[in-house]
């Protein structure tokens, strides 16, 4: 539940107040806060109402960030919803979905695209894992969402260390899930926004 303070920062930022980065700016209002459609949101929201699992709106703003980060490969975990947002954004380049997301399966994957593009960690019970492995090889292009940060303590408390962990360089906190981006020549920063 929200206290009043985190509202507060959270409606600040979503219109980009406060903001002073011009790149976290036009990404905040151009990608994330997009209000026109997309060629491919009929079809995703077809998709996306028969396997479930994903609101169209976060179905929406993933395929809009998976469209603007054009990532060289696509890995979603535990989420199948996620991995047709993913797919519909970027429909040739490598995809990997895994329905539970075991470490061993995990690393049988990074293994042939040796560094995430943009991966999707949904809720499995090796989020943490998963996370450290993917965050071991990342580059400068590489984005990670991660799933329900705001659901529990543990959560809560996992979503804090991505935070202050030094690989991270500039974090989205949308409440429902976090968005990991790794551009070195960034500064690192937090952003809240309002959901």
């Amino acid at each position: 539940m929200f206290e009043f303070g985190d509202w507060i920062n959270r409606k600040r930022h979503n219109r980009g107040f406060g903001i002073q980065s011009p790149s976290a700016f036009f990404f905040i209002t151009q990608v994330l806060k997009e209000k026109r459609p997309y060629y491919a949101y009929r079809e995703l929201d077809r998709i996306i109402a028969e396997c479930g699992g994903m609101s169209r709106r976060d179905a929406r703003e993933l395929f809009r960030i998976t469209n603007y980060l054009k990532p060289d490969n696509c890995i979603a975990v535990a989420s199948v919803a996620a991995a047709h947002a993913m797919k519909a954004a970027r429909p040739k380049v490598p995809f990997y979905i895994l329905e539970t997301g075991t470490e061993k399966e995990f690393l049988e994957i990074m293994d042939k695209c040796t560094e995430p593009g943009m991966l999707y960690i949904g809720n499995t019970p090796h989020r943490s894992a998963l996370l450290e492995t993917a965050m071991s090889r990342t580059n400068n292009r590489s984005a990670i969402v991660i799933e329900g940060i705001s659901r529990d303590k543990a959560s809560r408390e996992l979503w804090q260390k991505i935070i202050d962990d030094q690989r991270t360089i500039v974090t989205y906190d949308m409440h429902r899930y976090g968005l990991l981006l790794f551009d070195r020549e960034k500064k690192k920063q937090n952003y809240k926004l309002k959901r």
